[in-house]
């Protein structure tokens, strides 16, 4: 019986906006590193330079940021259904805050990057499952992003991934918007009768 919905921030709830390319080539984030580990990397004085590069990128499409179309139906819809909800993120934690407020999104429970270690790692999942008292297959997660992906498989948490257009084709569950969420999960039989 499925108890919690976890969601991805940025490209799920939002559209993508940020141009990680572009950011990469700013801090010179070497091929196939993630951004993270690279900073963390960096001797003090370029670690705090680079960090604030990016929260900087981060809190600039946070105040810009555009919900994804369905995007604050869905969530109406799950709470309805009394389901917990909760938006996992790797950004950091003011701009997850800023999108928050700005949209009015009601979430149980906000985890960043600040809470444990970023996806692809489990933890974060992992943390929201101890926080709502659930097992992985009683919640599900919705993504984007292949980070999403390998963090829900990592927890063992099933995933459902939200398809962008010309994005990526990706195996297993697969909504075109979150505004076919509710019947793409009452379809799976994970809740409801199926009506």
């Amino acid at each position: 019986m499925l108890k919690a919905v976890l969601f991805d921030m940025d490209g799920t709830i939002t559209r993508p906006h940020i141009d990680w390319a572009a950011l990469r080539q700013r801090i010179q984030v070497p091929a196939g590193v993630p951004i993270m580990a690279y900073i963390e990397s960096l001797p003090s004085p370029q670690q705090e330079e680079a960090n604030a590069v990016l929260e900087a990128v981060e809190m600039e499409a946070a105040t810009e940021a555009v919900l994804n179309p369905g995007a604050a139906e869905a969530l109406v819809q799950l709470r309805q259904e009394g389901l917990r909800l909760a938006l996992i993120t790797n950004n950091h934690r003011r701009a997850m805050q800023v999108v928050v407020q700005t949209f009015g999104l009601d979430f149980d429970l906000l985890l960043s990057r600040e809470d444990a270690p970023l996806k692809p790692a489990p933890d974060l999942l992992l943390l929201a499952l101890e926080r709502f008292g659930c097992t992985p297959v009683e919640a599900c997660f919705v993504g984007d992003g292949r980070y999403d992906r390998m963090a829900s498989e990592a927890a063992g948490v099933p995933y459902i991934h939200l398809a962008h257009e010309g994005g990526e084709e990706v195996e297993g569950l697969s909504v075109p918007s979150l505004a076919a969420l509710r019947a793409c999960l009452r379809d799976t039989g994970w809740w409801g009768r199926g009506d």
